[in-house]
């Protein structure tokens, strides 16, 4: 029993794609039937990552998606990692995923939330921004103190 698929009673004769661990140095996934162990070394991503969302792999016969996380791989890279140099550095990728978490949380109803809403509509809505000073038009500055007392 060599492969993590094998040691969890998994069979690899089936032509399927999943997650099967993590360890300290990395993980390991089944893909279309072969096993692999992607170290954090070559795979920085990972590493940040939750079991829920290394959970969510697919693959077909050209790559590796996890869409939750917005990771796509060649199967080419999985069996060969160092000829396939990181393509987006980590620091990016998690400021990318900080966004994507900001846009989906603020979609998120809560009761607290559909409350507040609800206070607001019988105030009459959102309240409008109040100006501090009238503003000139660019017309009445162009034609000169048309306008002002002497």
């Amino acid at each position: 029993m060599n492969s993590f698929a094998e040691m969890l009673g998994i069979s690899t004769s089936d032509n399927k794609t999943c997650f099967l661990g993590t360890t300290d140095e990395g993980m390991a996934v089944l893909v279309n039937g072969k096993d692999y162990f992607l170290r954090y070394a070559d795979f920085p991503w990972f590493e940040y990552c939750c079991a829920t969302e290394l959970r969510d792999v697919t693959a077909d016969r050209w790559g590796v998606y996890w869409n939750t996380i917005g990771i796509d791989l060649p199967v080419e890279a999985l069996e060969h990692p160092e000829q396939f140099p990181e393509k987006i550095s980590v620091e990016s990728w998690l400021k990318a995923r900080s966004r994507n978490a900001a846009r989906i949380l603020g979609q998120v109803k809560s009761a607290r939330k559909a409350a507040a809403s609800r206070r607001n509509g019988l105030k009459g809505g959102r309240p409008h921004k109040k100006e501090t000073a009238p503003r000139r038009s660019t017309a009445s500055k162009k034609r000169g103190s048309k306008h002002e007392s002497a």
